[in-house]
């Protein structure tokens, strides 16, 4: 029925963080983790007396807050270092469910995969029991949105 070309470029790749984001489990710092680590450094500090265990513990703790901090940077230029980055994406949508084949990867949500739809400001994040993948309102033509909005029925 469709068929939908973009380029996974920076800026897509930023927008699907940010669109994705609040509908993920990565929305707080692991603060068990925090906590376990920070509790094993005083331990090793005090009880074992072993500075350089407590020092490295230490650091993974601080190296945790750093990663949650810096968690979009990071993760966008993981993203534009992979082969896919810069790579045109074609997107099938039709009455089965959408095809999206790239030089490197190929993948396929049929309809009733789909768990869960959710419309953000900028496209749908569609979830399915293999993820979560986002489509973008810019990199597709208005009828193929609304096309998928009413398959998915936001």
């Amino acid at each position: 029925m469709f068929t939908e070309k973009f380029t996974l470029d920076r800026e897509y790749f930023r927008e699907c963080f940010d669109e994705s984001l609040p509908l993920s489990d990565r929305t707080k710092p692991k603060y068990a983790l925090l906590v376990f680590l920070i509790v094993l450094a005083v331990l090793s500090w005090v009880v074992v007396k072993n500075h350089y265990l407590a020092s490295f513990l230490a650091l993974l703790a601080v190296l945790e807050v750093v990663a949650f901090i810096y968690r979009k940077p990071w993760w966008v230029a993981r993203q534009m270092i992979s082969r896919a980055a810069g790579s045109l994406v074609v997107l099938h949508i039709d009455d089965e469910g959408i095809k999206a084949v790239n030089p490197y990867k190929q993948y396929q949500f049929l309809w009733h995969e789909i768990i869960e739809a959710k419309q953000t400001d900028k496209g749908v994040v569609l979830k399915t029991k293999r993820g979560m993948q986002y489509i973008s309102r810019a990199a597709i033509s208005k009828q193929a949105f609304d096309f998928i909005l009413e398959k998915t029925k936001i």
